[in-house]
């Protein structure tokens, strides 16, 4: 691992309670950008499926970089 800058930006987290409030905040971020989820049953090959999911990512992560 090569750190660049002045903070030690670890993916890994080694306090258990920095790594708890880290998740959450992640995790609040993260549901309030995410799309609806539509219920029901759906039928579709799975490329159509791809498709759906792709652009619900994209939609999630136009809606984290807005912010």
């Amino acid at each position: 691992m090569r750190i660049v800058g002045e903070q030690d930006r670890s993916e890994i987290e080694l306090d258990p309670v920095k790594a708890y409030r880290r998740g959450r905040a992640l995790d609040a971020m993260l549901r309030s950008a995410a799309p609806p989820i539509a219920h029901g049953v759906m039928r579709g090959a799975h490329e159509y499926f791809n498709r759906l999911d792709a652009k619900r990512q994209t939609q999630a992560a136009r809606a984290l970089n807005a912010k």
